[in-house]
């Protein structure tokens, strides 16, 4: 309830201050485990992402929000889970692949921070290690675009990376890792 109730405030919010074009909506999975592996090039990009889509989504966000009192307690609530950037965290991983197991839809940015220049940076394996932990789809989403009224800003998801019979066949992370930006920038170059 509480995850609706603030998604159609931000919806409604980001409706009347920015231009809003989606593309390609009906490439993402309506149940199923699935991970939206987006390019990232604002903090306005999470919940973008999370208007745009009719599923509920969970996502990582640095472990600092979560000690901002409002702030940890609404993200908290938002289906949000720290992660401790810079180094390996294990537990993020962990949680990730359970949050996949159970079905759910969870919300990555394989570049793991924001783009300053909107070229995709290197990707890291975090997404490919945790979707072919849990035999998760993959739905490469790009956003490009300016948050604005007038030029606006476009969210393309596109066609689903089948990761449990990439994965049967043979591919390995680094390969699925490199599979996923090439269709993001794809996406971008449309």
């Amino acid at each position: 309830m509480f995850y609706t109730i603030i998604k159609n405030i931000v919806k409604i919010a980001f409706y009347i201050r920015f231009k809003i074009t989606v593309n390609g909506s009906e490439n993402i999975p309506k149940d199923g485990s699935v991970i939206i592996a987006s390019s990232h090039k604002s903090e306005l990009d999470p919940p973008l992402i999370g208007v745009t889509i009719k599923r509920e989504l969970a996502f990582f966000a640095k472990e600092e929000l979560f000690k901002i009192p409002v702030l940890g307690f609404i993200i908290k609530n938002l289906n949000a889970f720290p992660v401790s950037r810079g180094k390996s965290d294990r537990a993020a991983l962990k949680k990730s692949v359970e949050v996949l197991e159970e079905g759910n839809m969870l919300l990555i940015f394989p570049e793991g921070t924001r783009s300053k220049t909107d070229e995709l940076g290197d990707f890291q394996e975090g997404a490919s290690f945790i979707a072919m932990k849990s035999k998760a789809q993959i739905v490469p989403t790009a956003i490009t675009g300016k948050y604005n009224r007038k030029e606006g800003v476009t969210i393309t998801y596109g066609k689903p990376i089948d990761v449990p019979s990439l994965a049967e066949g043979g591919m390995k992370r680094k390969e699925l890792t490199q599979l996923m930006r090439e269709e993001i920038s794809k996406l971008i170059e449309k």
